[in-house]
């Protein structure tokens, strides 16, 4: 059925574009988006559907470590909460899957800002590998970091290097020897999801406006900052009353296990259908 309605729907579209209807549409492709009967499968395993309520919280205290694709990931997601949580006096570690050669300087700045010590895996982007080398290096990683919460980019995430990571997180965990099982902050980079937890952000403000900012090669066509506060205010319409002008991160917060479990169901099947570049459609 679900099929069904999406070549219908493909079809439709077909039909107004050579009927010239007018309409004010540009479409990349009119291929079926794939995943999302998995990505619906996942969310309902967990029976969240319209009862989630997400929980205004602090940030997590103690080890924190924090998986970024790529440099400035780890600013634009969840960058307020980490700047809070070290403010309050949590050790946080980041590790860059992929950094290109002008950017890793970039990313030690800000790392820097964060207090945050640094690992760069070097992988190239859209090639991040999840077999076994990957798979061990990562879990390694992680037990030698051992933090009490791991900061992933949500697994429905809309780039390819940032979903990669959840797939990368599950090889580690089993296939890798990864034994730690810190608690999952999933993230939000570029879009927006159903979150569990939201951070009140608002005094850090100005200081993730800086840390983003660091990022200095992937400002120049695009404003970063405003782009994640604004979807900071937007998170403000599920936090409540009181929260008129307060700004959010959201987070999809789950023991590691039942992340884990999310991830297996998601991409257990066909990975390779989860992704829209060619170097992980194989």
């Amino acid at each position: 059925m679900f099929r069904r309605t999406l070549e219908l729907t493909r079809m439709r579209a077909l039909n107004w574009l050579s009927a010239g209807a007018g309409y004010r549409i540009v479409l990349r492709d009119l291929a079926p988006i794939g995943d999302l009967p998995r990505v619906a499968d996942a969310m309902a395993s967990l029976r969240l559907q319209h009862r989630l309520k997400a929980v205004v919280a602090p940030a997590p205290a103690g080890k924190i470590a924090v998986l970024a694709p790529h440099p400035d990931d780890e600013a634009i997601g969840p960058g307020g909460t980490l700047l809070a949580a070290r403010a309050a006096g949590a050790r946080i570690a980041v590790g860059f899957a992929t950094d290109p050669d002008a950017r890793r300087r970039e990313a030690e700045t800000a790392s820097a800002d964060l207090g945050a010590d640094t690992r760069f895996f070097g992988y190239r982007q859209r090639s991040i590998p999840v077999d076994a080398p990957a798979a061990r290096a990562l879990a390694e990683w992680i037990d030698g970091t051992a933090p009490a919460a791991l900061f992933v980019p949500f697994l429905a995430d809309d780039h390819d290097d940032h979903r990669r990571i959840s797939e990368w997180l599950l090889s580690a965990a089993r296939s890798g020897g990864m034994t730690a099982r810190p608690e999952i902050w999933a993230y939000q980079v570029y879009t927006s999801m159903p979150c569990t937890t939201l951070v009140d952000m608002t005094s850090f403000a100005e200081s993730k406006r800086a840390l983003i900012a660091r990022h200095e090669s992937q400002n120049r066509t695009r404003d970063w900052a405003s782009i994640s506060l604004g979807l900071n205010a937007y998170n403000a319409r599920f936090a409540g009353n009181g929260a008129k002008g307060r700004l959010y991160e959201g987070f999809f917060v789950l023991p590691c296990d039942a992340y884990l479990d999310l991830c297996q169901r998601y991409f257990g099947i066909d990975p390779a259908s989860c992704y829209r570049s060619g170097s992980y459609e194989s």
